[in-house]
């Protein structure tokens, strides 16, 4: 593994750090995208975003193609046909605008209602697509009209156009996959597995910004094998990146490998792909973390102790990080290993955990758990089917050490199905 080291040097720097990413940051990275070889490293989103806008410059020229060609058979029983190629471009402008605006509206139609859409971003993604489309019909026209250095000229101008579009649309593409997050994944876009009041409570979170405009906040998503559970991590990661916030997705074990090495104010860190660089997490405004379940599956058939071992890991391995998780929003992915209908993370038991997560950060707020439930199997799934809800819930924080592991226990110990307690 990789490391690197990141220093907090002076107390105006003990607060998460936003995203800033300089022009050349930018030169640096679309270096690695086009010199490098996909072979040879990771392909990353921003080579993706400038490989798309190539692609729209050659659909724009394309459409040019066909619209001019068709224009020039047409305009001669019209008796304009010395217009035939200015006809050819607006009408190949035209065709790619109504086509992004298809696009557009079909992803407003796709979108599950839970969440907002983020039509802002769509409709300038729409537009920034329909743009450099645009540019391609207009390197198209040039080659048609035969203007003095047409070939060279509409070249040079499109190009510095088309660089002119694209800083603001690279930095985006950078803080996201600096995050290191496993997939990007829309939240409006989410399976209907959370309800309406964990959108809600979960979309406050987002509105509301990242430390240290605000202050820190613990997520704990909990739902038994297939609800969804990193899915909707990504999609948090997704949305505060797409906010411009610095975010960092990490699983615990990383997390207790940089714990095991770190010697405050340095924390090692896995920089990622060398062409990616990965935010450093003791940076970061929100981390996620990930694949807690797993962590304390070995404790499964000792329940009694489940609560008291995920205490201990947090107070005794992941103790030199505790005030860096302290000053960002952290979410926090468990579950088991047991099947969707006996879970027992689940109901008071996962609060419990919210609770221990909160003492372990000192939180100020409440935590917010937000339970999923498991996905409708298919022969259900028809309309009748109910649709399927979350729980979400601020919860208490007053109850604590040998309170809550004695209720946990209790919980446990009684047979009860747990997943009957949500909601």
């Amino acid at each position: 593994m990789a490391e690197n080291t990141s220093s907090i040097s002076d107390t105006n720097d003990q607060h998460p750090r936003p995203p800033r990413i300089t022009y050349r940051d930018l030169l640096s990275q679309f270096k690695a995208d086009v010199y490098g070889k996909e072979v040879q490293s990771a392909a990353t989103y921003s080579y993706m975003w400038m490989a798309d806008q190539m692609g729209h410059v050659c659909v724009g020229i394309l459409v040019n193609q066909i619209t001019t060609f068709g224009a020039r058979l047409l305009w001669p029983y019209l008796g304009w046909h010395r217009f035939a190629e200015g006809a050819g471009l607006v009408a190949a402008i035209a065709i790619v605008a109504s086509w992004e605006a298809s696009t557009f509206f079909s992803s407003k139609r796709s979108a599950t209602g839970l969440f907002p859409l983020g039509r802002k971003l769509l409709r300038d993604n729409a537009i920034i697509a329909t743009s450099y489309m645009a540019l391609g019909a207009v390197v198209g026209f040039g080659f048609h009209v035969g203007i003095p250095w047409s070939d060279i000229a509409f070249i040079i101008l499109c190009t510095i156009a088309a660089i002119w579009l694209a800083p603001g649309w690279l930095r985006q593409k950078m803080i996201w996959q600096k995050a290191a997050l496993p997939y990007l994944s829309r939240l409006a876009e989410f399976e209907p597995t959370i309800g309406q009041d964990a959108a809600k409570a979960l979309q406050k979170l987002l509105d509301g910004g990242a430390p240290p405009k605000v202050k820190p906040a613990q997520v704990i998503v909990g739902g038994p094998v297939g609800s969804g559970r990193t899915q909707l991590a990504a999609g948090i990661g997704t949305e505060f990146a797409f906010k411009n916030v610095k975010m960092r997705y990490i699983s615990i074990q990383s997390l207790l490998e940089f714990a095991s090495a770190a010697r405050p104010p340095d924390f090692p860190d896995d920089s990622g792909p060398v062409n990616v660089n990965y935010w450093p997490w003791s940076e970061s405004q929100v981390i996620i973390i990930d694949d807690v379940g797993p962590l304390i599956a070995p404790q499964r058939d000792h329940h009694g102790d489940i609560l008291d071992h995920f205490r201990g890991i947090l107070n005794a391995e992941l103790k030199s990080v505790a005030p860096v998780l302290a000053r960002c929003h952290t979410v926090w992915v468990i579950g088991d290993l047991c099947g969707p209908d006996n879970t027992m993370l689940a109901g008071d038991v996962l609060d419990q955990f919210a609770v221990a997560v909160s003492d372990y950060t000192k939180g100020e707020q409440k935590p917010l758990v937000i339970e999923l439930r498991a996905k409708p199997a298919p022969e259900v799934a028809g309309a009748d089917a109910a649709r399927p809800e979350a729980a979400a819930r601020y919860i208490s924080t007053a109850r604590s050490g040998d309170d809550a592991n004695a209720e946990v226990s209790k919980a446990i110990g009684s047979g009860t199905n747990l997943q009957r307690l949500v909601g």
